[in-house]
């Protein structure tokens, strides 16, 4: 699998180990003592039911997350006090939190913190210094909408004219989906063996990669890259 993706051992390692732990790949040990190989050779395949439920989900708990961001950013007003930002006090308030400390004399609405910090100064600070102010969210809206759109674009095919350029992740699941309205297949390395589909023989990597070589030589292959190995990996007969 490393040639063929032009990755070196250790690193292929750590990329199939993440996509195992985000669910995208699985493994099954096959029996390949008659190919020449171990007796639990690993080998990684896609179960394609599993993984399209997981990009599925994974599809919606993004966008669900992106929707309540906006959500929160239209419905959410919070008022500070001019000292929050100076850290003189810790005035924060909802909206609904803001209604309950109405001055009664001037209609404001006043941060209770230093209402009370002033209550027994005989000369205290004009009120509009303690004032509540409307936080202006803008900011926060642009961004959250601004996510949303970049998601659905990058989610969603690209045209120019009649030409696409790229499918969207939907358009590739569905084609992934059989015609017929059975579940995906689990395409289990071992099922597909058994039915012919597939490679007959495991390459391996690391200490399966050398028991192969060594039982390859005591058979007379010569390893090292060469003709015949190669024929013998890909199933032909083997040269004596």
């Amino acid at each position: 699998m490393g040639p063929r993706l032009s990755l070196p051992n250790k690193q292929l390692r750590r990329t199939l180990q993440f996509l195992q732990d985000q669910q995208l790949v699985k493994f099954e040990l096959v029996d390949d003592l008659s190919s020449g190989g171990s007796q639990a050779t690993k080998f990684w395949y896609i179960d394609y039911n599993h993984a399209v439920r997981v990009i599925r989900y994974r599809l919606y708990l993004l966008k669900k997350k992106l929707e309540q961001a906006e959500l929160r950013a239209r419905s959410s007003s919070m008022y500070l006090c001019p000292g929050y930002k100076t850290k003189a006090c810790n005035g924060r308030y909802t909206e609904t939190e803001a209604q309950q400390v109405v001055d009664q004399e001037t209609g404001l609405f006043l941060c209770q913190e230093c209402v009370n910090a002033h209550a027994a100064n005989p000369d205290p600070p004009p009120k509009h210094t303690y004032t509540l102010q409307l936080l202006d969210n803008t900011k926060d809206l642009r961004l959250a909408m601004d996510n949303m759109r970049r998601v659905n674009v990058q989610l969603t095919g690209k045209m120019i004219g009649n030409q696409q350029l790229r499918p969207g992740i939907y358009d590739l699941l569905q084609k992934v989906r059989s015609k017929g309205k059975g579940p995906l297949t689990s395409n289990l390395p071992s099922e597909n063996f058994s039915m012919g589909i597939g490679s007959k023989r495991l390459a391996g990597t690391g200490r399966t990669a050398n028991i192969k070589a060594k039982k390859l030589a005591q058979q007379g292959v010569v390893t090292g890259g060469s003709g015949a190995v190669r024929k013998y990996l890909g199933g032909a007969t083997r040269t004596e």
